[in-house]
């Protein structure tokens, strides 16, 4: 029998069940399909016009017949980012920079069009923050537009009405309230807009009973109360992520999903630069959970959550021994003199300890301790203090602080508003685009306080869980019909614009509370906000602005460009060291600790009922439409539970059941779990999908509301089934016992070992001939090279490529047989152990090869070779034998079992208004063909017309494809082989460039760049 060691030293796993060599693993790498996955149907059976669709297509033909003769240049003042045809010309596309409102971070965006209708969003490459990339949520939140269960029309008590006695009953009922004294309670999200910030003030002197409370499922409270204890601001810097040599980051997912993670991602990927001199940092993770973060970093310590206090408070206590950049008095000696390195060399390793240590001293001000935000205040202070002693403070960016322009309501402010309620003290109750019946935590008691508030109105895109419980159902207008304007960071003002009228009848949010401030239903106009909006530019930054232009012209500069770059003055600050002496010391918990967090697609649940984002797989999981109760292998086996065994947790006299999953690398006895799922009242995407951890946090929760000690937990008995896509597309290697090396599907070094053997990943390469005459190509050869020292395994690439070439959603049923229809998949592989896994990612998609094993086998032609090395689908001839993807390799083809818009939920998106998203200059595919990636033919017919019409040669650099487009990182390059200045052809040519199953000979044009982990070693820990 092998060692673990000697069996984690020879291949790479995909699961636990892989890395153990279970019997069933093995069947489903020997068959093609997963079992079912080919069974025959009955075409007689497929659903015809459901009521769902009938109704879906009734309401959308009635939408798009009022919209259908207007042009919406006509409506309002917008100014397109391209430069602006005559009229909308069909073909033709336009852009317009504008914001994206899907999270708090509000990155810059270009939308784009085509006939008047958004169908596409990528970033604006203005944006100094977001510098031209968003993330998967935003990518895909261009579905929501089309959202066929958007409210049409206001709603009182779930009976249609009209605008006009909307207003005039809500704003009677505002006066009643004011002139008997009750409360007016606006329950919003963060706020991040300074206009909606005034509109708000201007509510509040109209309705001076009026109070504003802010509440957010996943925020950064924490992070900005330590702040204010430590310096004296809740603005806290950004942090400059490519000068740091070394990143010690404390279950802070920041390459993931918290902060400006899009930002993060895109400078920590300067510092993993293989052209030219290797300049790496080096990244350390101490997390209970796997993150994305984690799963990148050169050295990862398993810490459960309720310990990094301890380990902070240790290391503050070593490397204060060393020197200290701040005078520490006594008091704070002794507070964290009691802690010691010591308890942590067995948990961490003595050596790994010791490599943390000395590169934290040798990299005094040029390192960062980072921690993430559901840690407790104290946490941060400690951190805040770390970061002082060894001088980082210089890696703080105060010229790109992160503002706050309404504080976040504290839980006891939210008490005092729900026992108002109970006691009839609050009159009105507005949810203005939040849901807090959904978000906040059951023993608030929210819901059924507001059973006894008089008028209670929910200002919403769609219904969700708090207008269900009110009176009034307000439709609102999406982020794409909108005016707008966000200040999030420091010298950064962005502004939002509309690029479609609205589809139904539908307002902006901020338009319905100037009309009842008015006190008149007359009041209302279209550009009542637009005006509002402009106003406070001019007020608030085209008058602080050194610019000859006038306003008007300044104005439309703005909305060109979609942002202002403002002068703003720097404040000095100091560290108080009081904030630490005067911390209250935490204590490691003795039995279980649950940990909640955000999730990676959905979050708050805003997101829900986007299928794009529910059926993305999970980054570290591969998991579909579900979240789960994530516990290490050793837990599990204490537990006697096994992925989708039910487990029963309970804290204090909160429960909450739901589906374990074993992931490996989670510290023993942490219970992690993704909040925003389990929405009750949604669409039927995402309705009752996944489990509603809100249930387990609590008012009264101290110190931190995300991070639970002494928890119980059980196995319940009975199961849920999770899907996961890890086990599927599994390549056939059970004959190879050395599957890293052999096989070369992931190929890895180290730092040291590049530097000493630059040509040390191709000592062993054979050389490959062919027996037929290989094809010359003369013109353009299309190829593309994937970095994966900057891929983070994001989805982001996902995402942008279901947009782009109208991906269908297939649902949880057809992902558990194997029917995914995403054309990218990004791979996830361990290495090491189950209790030490190293993760290895890799995006796959077509790798369009020279000798294409697909081509050869299709008895109708349908996979051919195009001229300029595209493999082509053509889907006219196409007749579904499936003989193409049996003798894929790469196992990228996908086969359009059903019409999966007509087959997924009852025919949800099989209807006019959701067709609107499809890409004209992409085929909407039906059942019977199949498909994959087409290195996006359709960007490559666009270019080669446009140079067709200049008159002049076609070169790589016209085409960018839509995941090269929408990679944060800058991990994905295309181009033309063919031309060696190209950088895709400078890639390819490497000395870390390889190509996966290069010894097939099939010649793949998808080359990947070897991964290098700056560790202490030659070899790969």
């Amino acid at each position: 029998m092998m060692s673990d060691f000697q069996k984690s030293s020879n291949k790479l796993w995909k699961s636990l069940k892989d890395y153990n060599e279970d019997p069933e693993v093995l069947k489903a790498k020997t068959n093609e399909f997963l079992e079912g996955v080919t069974d025959d149907f009955d075409s007689s059976k497929l659903s015809g016009l459901s009521r769902r669709k009938f109704l879906a297509l009734l309401s959308a033909s009635a939408a798009l017949t009022a919209t259908a003769c207007t042009n919406y240049r006509d409506k309002g003042e917008i100014i397109p980012y391209n430069k602006k045809p005559e009229d909308v010309m069909p073909g033709i596309a336009n852009y317009y920079a504008s914001t994206c409102n899907g999270c708090s971070q509000s990155c810059g965006i270009l939308v784009k069009t085509r006939e008047g209708r958004p169908i596409k969003i990528d970033g604006n490459p203005d944006h100094p923050t977001s510098k031209g990339k968003i993330c998967a949520k935003g990518q895909a939140s261009i579905l929501n537009l089309y959202d066929p269960e958007r409210l049409t029309d206001p709603l009182v008590l779930r009976k249609k009405t009209d605008w006009k006695s909307v207003d005039s009953d809500i704003i009677s009922a505002l006066n009643n309230s004011q002139s008997s004294g009750k409360e007016i309670a606006i329950v919003t999200g963060e706020i991040t807009s300074p206009t909606t910030k005034k509109v708000l003030d201007d509510f509040i002197a109209k309705y001076p009973n009026t109070k504003i409370y802010s509440y957010s499922l996943i925020n950064d409270q924490q992070r900005r109360d330590a702040w204010m204890d430590s310096y004296g601001s809740d603005e806290y810097p950004a942090i400059k992520w490519n000068d740091s040599d070394v990143i010690l980051a404390l279950d802070a997912d920041f390459l993931g999903n918290e902060g400006s993670y899009i930002e993060n991602m895109r400078k920590h990927a300067l510092r993993r630069e293989t052209n030219g001199k290797i300049d790496f940092n080096r990244l350390y993770v101490a997390e209970g959970r796997m993150s994305v973060t984690g799963m990148l970093a050169d050295y990862r310590f398993r810490i459960s959550p309720d310990t990094q206090y301890e380990f902070v408070m240790a290391l503050i206590n070593e490397l204060s021994s060393h020197g200290s950049s701040i005078v520490l008095d006594s008091n704070a000696k002794s507070k964290f003199g009691k802690y010691s390195l010591a308890k942590f060399e067995s948990l961490i390793g003595k050596d790994n300890l010791n490599h943390l240590i000395n590169d934290l001293n040798k990299n005094r001000g040029k390192s960062i301790v980072y921690a993430g935000d559901t840690f407790p205040k104290e946490v941060h202070v400690a951190v805040n203090l770390l970061n002082e002693v060894l001088g980082n403070t210089s890696l703080y960016d105060y010229t790109n602080s992160f503002k706050s322009l309404v504080k976040h309501s504290s839980a006891e402010e939210i008490s005092q508003l729900v026992d108002s309620m109970n006691k009839g003290k609050v009159g009105t109750v507005i949810h203005f685009d939040s849901n807090p019946v959904f978000t906040l935590p059951d023993d608030f008691g929210y819901a059924s306080a507001l059973k006894k508030v008089t008028l209670v109105v929910s200002l919403s895109e769609t219904e969700n869980e708090s207008s269900a419980a009110g009176n009034y159902s307000l439709p609102i207008n999406n982020q794409l019909e909108s005016w707008g304007d966000a200040y999030v960071r420091g010298g950064v003002y962005s502004l939002q614009q509309p690029v479609i009228a609205p589809i139904f009848d539908s307002r902006q949010k901020e338009a319905i509370l100037l009309t009842w401030i008015a006190g008149n239903s007359s009041a209302f106009n279209e550009d009542i906000y637009h005006n509002c909006l402009m106003n406070s530019f001019n007020t608030d930054v085209y008058s602080k602005a050194n610019t000859f232009a006038d306003a008007k012209s300044f104005w439309n500069s703005a909305l060109n460009d979609g942002v202002v770059n403002i002068t703003e003055k720097v404040l000095s600050v100091k560290f108080n060291i009081a904030a630490f002496n005067n911390l209250n010391d935490l204590t490691s918990s003795k039995d279980f600790t649950i940990h909640l967090h955000n999730n990676y697609f959905i979050g708050d649940g805003k997101f829900a009922n986007n299928g794009w984002l529910q059926e993305i797989p999970h980054p570290v999981s591969r998991v579909t439409w579900d979240n789960y109760a994530a516990v290490s292998p050793s837990t599990a086996k204490n537990l006697n539970v096994d992925n989708s065994d039910l487990l029963h947790i309970k804290v204090g006299n909160r429960n909450l059941t739901l589906p374990a999953f074993v992931q490996p690398g989670l510290a023993d006895k942490l219970i992690s779990i993704e909040l925003g799922y389990g929405r009750t009242v949604i669409g039927e995407v995402g309705k009752e999908v996944g489990f509603n951890a809100v249930t387990l946090m609590s008012k009264n929760v101290q110190p931190s509301p995300f991070i639970f000690s002494d928890a119980s937990v059980s196995k319940a008995g009975g199961k849920h089934e999770l899907v996961s896509t890890q086990e599927q597309h599994a390549l056939d290697d059970t004959f190879v016992k050395d599957f890293h090396r052999i096989r070369r599907i992931i190929q890895e070094g180290t730092v040291l070992k590049y530097i000493k053997e630059p040509n040390f990943l191709h000592e062993e390469k054979e050389k490959l001939f062919s027996i037929t005459n290989e094809v010359k190509y003369t013109g353009n050869k299309w190829a593309m090279a994937i970095d994966l020292n900057k891929c983070t395994n994001c989805q982001v690439c996902v995402a942008s490529c279901n947009v782009e070439n109208n991906i269908a959603v297939v649902g949880k049923e057809q992902v558990s047989k194997g029917r995914v229809m995403q054309w990218i998949r990004l791979d996830r592989y361990y290495s090491g152990t189950p209790d030490e896994p190293i993760a290895s990612n890799q995006p796959m998609l077509c790798q369009h090869c020279d000798n294409a094993p697909c081509e050869n086998v299709c008895p109708v032609n349908a996979t051919n070779h195009s001229p300029d090395g595209l493999n082509q689908m053509v889907y006219n001839r196409c007749v579904g034998t499936r003989y193409c993807s049996n003798n894929c390799p790469y196992k990228v083809r996908r086969f359009n079992f059903f019409n999966y818009r007509d087959d997924f939920a009852d025919s949800y998106y099989e209807n006019d208004l959701t067709a609107l998203v499809n890409n004209p200059e992409v085929t909407v595919r039906s059942r019977g063909v199949m498909e994959k990636c087409s290195f996006c033919i359709q960007r490559i017919m666009e270019a080669r017309s446009d140079a067709i019409r200049d008159n002049r040669p076609l070169k790589g650099s016209d085409v960018v494809t839509a995941c090269q487009q929408a990679c944060p990182t800058e991990a994905i390059t295309f181009g033309d082989a063919n031309d060696p200045t190209s950088p895709v052809a400078k890639l390819r040519d490497h000395n870390l460039s390889y190509h996966v199953l290069e010894e097939l000979n099939v010649k793949p044009n998808v080359t990947y760049i070897a991964k290098l982990r700056n560790t202490h070693s030659e070899e790969i820990l």
